[in-house]
């Protein structure tokens, strides 16, 4: 994620611009000019839909990671009781 944020600097720099004076608006009590500013601002900064698939596939690849983890173990404890019910049935 570093990565992609690095590589879009000017954009991410810009979003956080934004972000600071819609936050300020909020501060003082301006909702409707705060809610205002965001939409004009997402519709004027075509990076931040990048950034925000940017974001949902980073995700989505470290679900898949996670999801693979909980396989893999699962498979192991699977496979680990396999083998240990063999060998102590040969046991005498």
């Amino acid at each position: 994620m570093r990565e992609i944020l690095k590589q879009n600097e000017a954009a991410v720099r810009e979003a956080g611009r934004q972000l600071v004076e819609i936050g300020a608006e909020l501060a003082a009590g301006k909702i409707d000019e705060a809610f205002a500013r965001l939409a004009a601002a997402q519709g004027q900064y075509a990076e931040w839909d990048e950034l925000d698939q940017a974001r949902v596939d980073i995700e989505g690849v470290i679900r898949d990671r996670e999801g693979m983890l909980a396989v893999q173990h699962i498979l192991a404890d699977l496979v680990g009781t396999v083998l240990g019910a063999a060998l102590r049935s040969r046991l005498p």
